[in-house]
């Protein structure tokens, strides 16, 4: 055997160091310079993309601004932490930490202004530092209206909470042509049972017009999501007269849980063409509360005199909730016909027998 023939030598070393480079780890291919600088760049906008995102959602920027504005009281001793969760409790911004963040990065950290400011939910970061920092606050009266006031009551109301004077918010309240839809029914004259019942905030020198269809507005709101329509056909009543029974329902249910009774027997009685006997309607026709009616107050002579007419009276007499009217789109299924207020006042007695609806007012003393 011959032994391997060293004689050519280049070949050789050159053969030695493939070999030897096969024995060895293979290394990563270096990535060239400028594609890891792309890299960098590309991950660095998408982190200040994100982080603007974020900002932005936070506190306003580029959003629209559709909800009713919010006010927010800045007082003596309060902080920007302090302050900025004031901010996201009432729903103007979604974020206290990145509000506090852009008042630091913008050096006002220190300067708001004590006062009461007025922003709509996802307003500008920006815009809302520049009016706390100028102290440019609005003067803002509140008014509570609560379930069941007429607009007489509700005129009252208003007049004690604010400058508006009852005669300014009743002639107000008798007009129709505010442009709202549920208003056109020809058989609508005011406003009656349309001025939603909460708790408002208004700027100063709000007329009294202005308070009115601010409420109107409430009542659309609060029942755009309700199917009215679906209700109109099934209980064979407009929406006009669905509110009518609604406030009927509102002064009658003694508590939450007798809505539905109640507008279970409103209903009953109307199915049967028997009148509805509802005091309240008499209270409304008399125009003043009297807590004991008299055979004299029964014989009433008004299309609300619910004793001596058959069917609903002619409108509302009331500003009902959103639970009133909610019961009178959904009834209790029930063949109660009559009920009485028992003697404590915190419940009624329900019935279909007339017997039964005697001994339940005797005991009561009604």
């Amino acid at each position: 055997m011959k032994r391997h023939d060293r004689g050519n030598r280049p070949e050789l070393e050159d053969l030695d160091q493939r070999l030897d480079a096969l024995r060895e780890p293979r290394r990563l291919r270096k990535r060239p310079i400028w594609r890891s600088v792309l890299l960098g760049l590309v991950l660095v906008v998408g982190v200040f993309g994100a982080v603007y995102l974020i900002f932005a959602s936070a506190t306003g920027g580029g959003s629209e601004q559709t909800e009713a504005p919010v006010t927010v009281a800045v007082e003596e001793g309060d902080t920007l932490q302090s302050v900025a969760e004031k901010l996201k409790e009432a729903g103007i911004v979604s974020s206290a930490a990145l509000f506090e963040l852009e008042a630091r990065v913008n050096d006002q950290s220190a300067n708001l202004k004590p006062g009461e400011y007025r922003f709509r939910p996802g307003e500008d970061a920006e815009k809302i530092l520049a009016e706390m920092t100028t102290g440019v606050s609005v003067p803002v009266f509140d008014v509570t209206v609560p379930e069941g006031l007429t607009t007489a009551q509700t005129a009252g109301t208003v007049a004690d909470q604010s400058k508006i004077t009852e005669d300014e918010f009743a002639a107000a309240a008798k007009r129709t042509g505010y442009g709202y839809a549920f208003l056109e029914n020809p058989r609508i004259e005011t406003t009656e049972g349309f001025l939603f019942p909460k708790k408002y905030e208004f700027e100063r020198g709000t007329t009294a017009s202005q308070v009115v269809n601010r409420m109107l507005e409430q009542y659309l709101l609060e029942t755009q999501s309700l199917d009215l329509k679906g209700a109109s056909e099934r209980l064979g009543l407009t929406e006009y007269e669905i509110l009518t029974v609604a406030s009927l329902i509102e002064r009658e249910a003694a508590n939450p849980e007798e809505r539905r009774l109640v507008a279970s027997v409103i209903y009953n009685r109307l199915r049967r063409d028997t009148p509805l006997q509802i005091d309240a309607t008499i209270q409304y026709a008399r125009g003043e509360a009297k807590e004991d009616l008299s055979l004299a107050d029964l014989e009433i002579n008004s299309p609300y005199n619910t004793y001596e007419n058959e069917g609903l009276p002619p409108g509302p007499i009331c500003s009902p909730g959103l639970d009133s009217i909610e019961a009178a789109m959904n009834p209790a299924d029930t063949g109660y016909i009559y009920y009485v207020l028992k003697s404590d006042g915190s419940e009624h007695f329900f019935t279909r027998d007339y017997d039964e609806f005697l001994a339940a007012k005797a005991q009561a003393g009604r």
